[in-house]
């Protein structure tokens, strides 16, 4: 979520119920959000604790059938409809194709004689006016007011064994009870870890100084933000940061990869100097970083750069690029050097040496151990001038750092499909569906009595 906050202070191990306003008192955003993100912990897990990690109402609300497209050897269709992965509700409003999410893209291309399994991607974007102009409030003259959070779904396909046995040599009941193994190959439980901290001042040995406590030297409260930038593991992936959540961002009006300047909505907040991240919706949404580049100087609201933004990877022809330009406050020093992608290269570690310094005190440490980072994920740092320290939970941190605050994703099965080769395909359906509301007596994911809904989870057999 990089929106202007003062900070997240959502934490579900306290178990709060609900904010209680008091009059007379200061109000923030966090208070409103808290109280929104303990309704929406409460809804979801009331909801996966009834229907189970995934299944969809019975009958025609069903959603999310995958079917065959007579004769196509590029794409299937996914059904209209509602269904709920760890109790998020995910809602397709029409038969989409796979090749045509309105969500992802230009999603991998299908071959034909190739047995896939066919899976559902769910999590949560934040939305802003760079997204959803809509959200704009047009009588007040064009400043953004509240951003959203949108649940996005898409469904992907999945085709190595990645250590477990390949789709063609599975059954439904196999990839239902081995689940939590398929989770892992997409979101490990290894996805990084980080401490922060905050470090004296370095003061040479002399008895005229005397050396401070360690303290938080910003002259503002700051929202810290770092981010994967690319993905990898130690040493290959790469990350940047951000004072202010990564909020200061614009659209560009003219402007593309082949030019070293672009006309942007608003220049406040940019500076010469600082490291712009070129990136559009396509991008974001498929998971993959932006493009990094130098800013030289501006004027009127036009960017000039140090050089081209060309696109990481091959432009797509069907693809507007760049859309959006986004700051970011990581810099080289003496000790920090700059990968080839602009960004601040991952080391982990856990001694005095292995510390990042990112501004004002303010220090990071990576932990060994991760399996991979992946482009998104981020850890937010709120630091505060009133105490000259971060808010960072340290009695959990102290051996092994905390995970990021997100991105996190969700996943459920569909089917294992065989794309159509000379007019003949092959379709395996995972069905998990609910009868809500019938009885308070039915059949857990299980196949067990118990208590809630009444749950018939039917994956067919092979």
């Amino acid at each position: 979520m990089k929106g202007d906050f003062t900070r997240d202070t959502f934490d579900l191990t306290k178990h709060f119920s609900r904010v209680l306003q008091q009059q007379g008192r200061v109000q923030v955003d966090a208070d409103a959000n808290e109280q929104t993100a303990i309704l929406l912990h409460y809804i979801r897990t009331l909801a996966a604790d009834l229907i189970g990690p995934f299944a969809g109402p019975a009958g025609p609300d069903y959603g999310f059938e995958i079917s065959i497209i007579p004769k196509d050897d590029k794409s299937f269709n996914i059904g209209k409809g509602r269904y709920y992965v760890d109790g998020i509700l995910c809602e397709n409003e029409t038969v989409a194709s796979y090749a045509k999410q309105k969500n992802f893209p230009f999603p991998e291309e299908l071959l034909p004689n190739k047995d896939y399994l066919v899976y559902l991607d769910v999590w949560e974007r934040h939305v802003t006016t760079l997204e959803d102009d809509d959200i704009r409030e047009k009588a007040l003259g064009g400043p953004d007011t509240a951003t959203r959070a949108q649940v996005v779904w898409q469904v992907k396909v999945w085709y190595e064994n990645g250590g477990l046995k390949a789709p063609s040599e599975l059954n439904p009941n196999d990839i239902i009870n081995a689940w939590s193994q398929w989770v892992h190959l997409w979101q490990p439980n290894t996805i990084g870890c980080l401490k922060a901290g905050i470090k004296p001042l370095d003061l040479p040995n002399d008895a005229c100084h005397i050396a401070p406590d360690a303290k938080y030297r910003g002259l503002e409260n700051q929202l810290y933000r770092v981010e994967i930038h690319s993905p990898g593991k130690d040493k290959s992936a790469t990350f940047k940061w951000s004072r202010d959540n990564g909020s200061v961002a614009t659209r560009i009006v003219e402007g593309s990869f082949a030019e070293t300047s672009c006309l942007v909505e608003s220049s406040r907040g940019f500076e010469p100097g600082n490291w712009l991240e070129f990136t559009n919706d396509g991008q974001e949404l498929r998971g993959e970083p932006g493009t990094l580049v130098q800013l030289n100087t501006l004027e009127n609201d036009v960017l000039s750069l140090k050089s081209e933004p060309k696109q990481q990877g091959t432009p797509n022809t069907n693809e507007k690029w760049p859309t959006k330009v986004r700051r970011w406050d990581h810099v080289a020093t003496k000790t920090t050097h700059l990968a080839k992608d602009n960004a601040v290269p991952i080391t982990e570690g856990t001694a005095d040496k292995d510390w990042i310094a990112l501004e004002d005190g303010l220090q990071i440490q990576f932990q060994p151990g991760a399996t991979r980072y992946r482009t998104g994920d981020y850890w937010l740092i709120p630091a505060r001038v009133a105490t000259g320290d971060i808010e960072w939970p340290f009695q959990l941190d102290e051996t092994t750092g905390l995970p990021p605050n997100g991105i996190r994703h969700h996943y459920a099965p569909l089917a294992i499909l065989k794309l159509p080769a000379n007019g003949v395909g092959n379709l395996n359906p995972i069905h998990s569906e609910f009868h809500p509301g019938i009885s308070l007596t039915g059949l857990s994911s299980h196949g067990e009595e118990g208590i809630g809904g009444h749950l018939l989870c039917t994956p067919p057999a092979s």
